[in-house]
C-alpha cells in the first residue's frame, strides 16, 4: 500500500501545475537581460488556477517596482479575482534616476532595451506560471504608462490590452506603431498635469521629446482599430472635495472586441486616483496624492477594463 501511495504521490508531482508546486509567494525577483542583473517583484495568490491571467505593471521616471505595487494596491485586486501581478524594475540612468526607454530626448544614449526586457520577463513568468498567453495585460504610471503605449504598437502577439495612466503616446512610438495590430487602450488622465501634459508637447519644449496630446492619443487607437460608436457619461463626483471630476468616453464596435476607454479627470493632475501611499514611508508623495482624485480606484477601474477580454 505504501508504495502504491508514494508512486501515485510522484505521479501527482509529476503533473501538477507549477502553479500548484510554487504557492503563494509576494517578492523580489532577478531576470538576467542582456549583460544586466534585471529585477522585478512578483505577486502570486494563493488562489490563482492554471490559464489564470497575468497583469504587468510598470512604475514611473524615478519611481519603483516595489512602490508602485504599494500604492496601486493591486495585489489585494489579485487576491481576490486570482490572478498573478508582475512588477518590472527600471534602471538607472545618468541623471541617477529610474527609467524605462521609451526614447525620451535624454535618454537618446542609451542601449537598455526595455522594449525587449518586459517581453522577455512577461513570457517567462507567464511559461514558468502556466498562465494564459491570451489574458496577458498591461498597466503603469506615467513613464510607465509610456511604455503601455509602447507595448500596444508593438506587441500584439503577447499582450491583449494595455492600460496606461497619466501616460503619453510618444511621436517617435506612434511613428513606428503597427497599427494594423493595435490592441484595445484604456487611457486615465487629468486635465491639469503638470508633467505628463494634457495638450502634449509636440514641439518638445520640456525636453522629453515630441508627444501627442492626450485627445489625439486616444483618436489614434480609435481610428487604428476602426471604431464607429462611442458614449460620453459623467462618473459620479463621489467626492466633491477632491477638485476634479470624471468624464468617461468609450469607443467601441458592436461586438466589444476593440475597445478604447478615456477617463477625462476634469481638474485632475498627475495621480494614480485612489492610490494608497503609506505616509509613514513615503510622506512627501502622501501629501501629493491627497490632491488625486478620490472618485475612483484606478487599480479596480483598470482591472475592470481588463476583465472586458477574459
Amino acid at each position: 500500500i505504501r508504495a502504491v501511495m508514494f508512486k501515485l504521490l510522484l505521479i501527482a508531482l509529476v503533473f501538477a501545475s507549477p502553479l500548484a508546486l510554487c504557492g503563494a509567494f509576494t517578492g523580489e525577483k532577478t531576470f538576467p537581460h542582456e549583460g544586466l542583473q534585471r529585477t522585478y517583484w512578483l505577486h502570486v495568490p494563493t488562489n490563482v488556477m492554471p490559464d489564470a491571467p497575468l497583469v504587468v505593471v510598470i512604475h514611473g521616471y524615478t519611481s519603483a517596482a516595489k512602490y508602485i505595487m504599494d500604492y496601486s494596491q493591486m495585489n489585494v485586486i489579485a487576491d481576490r479575482e486570482g490572478f498573478v501581478v508582475a512588477y518590472p524594475q527600471g534602471t538607472v540612468d545618468l541623471r541617477g534616476n529610474t527609467f524605462f526607454n521609451v526614447g525620451y530626448d535624454f535618454h537618446r544614449d542609451s542601449t537598455v532595451d526595455d522594449l525587449s526586457f518586459i517581453r522577455e520577463l512577461t513570457l517567462d513568468v507567464r511559461q514558468r506560471y502556466d498562465l494564459s498567453p491570451s489574458k496577458t495585460f498591461a498597466t503603469g504610471m506615467s513613464n510607465g504608462a509610456d511604455v503601455s503605449y509602447m507595448l500596444a504598437c508593438t506587441s500584439a502577439d503577447i499582450f491583449r490590452a494595455v492600460a496606461p495612466v497619466a501616460g503619453v503616446l510618444m511621436k517617435g512610438i506612434a511613428d513606428s506603431c503597427n497599427t494594423s495590430k493595435a490592441i484595445p487602450v484604456f487611457e486615465i488622465h487629468g486635465t491639469t498635469d503638470d508633467i505628463s501634459l494634457w495638450e502634449g508637447d509636440m514641439d518638445n519644449s520640456d525636453g522629453y521629446g515630441a508627444y501627442y496630446d492626450l485627445p489625439s492619443s486616444t483618436q489614434f487607437f480609435v481610428e487604428a482599430m476602426g471604431l464607429s460608436e462611442k458614449t460620453s457619461i459623467s462618473l459620479d463626483d463621489k467626492d466633491p472635495n477632491d477638485g476634479s471630476s470624471i468624464t468617461f468616453e468609450r469607443y467601441y464596435t458592436g461586438d466589444n472586441s476593440h475597445q478604447v476607454w478615456f477617463y477625462i479627470i476634469e481638474g485632475g493632475g498627475h495621480h494614480w486616483p485612489g492610490a494608497q501611499v503609506p505616509w509613514w514611508q513615503y510622506p512627501m508623495d502622501w501629501v501629493r496624492a491627497q490632491s488625486g482624485n478620490r472618485d475612483i480606484n484606478a487599480s479596480e477601474e483598470v482591472w475592470s477594463f481588463f476583465s472586458e477580454y477574459l
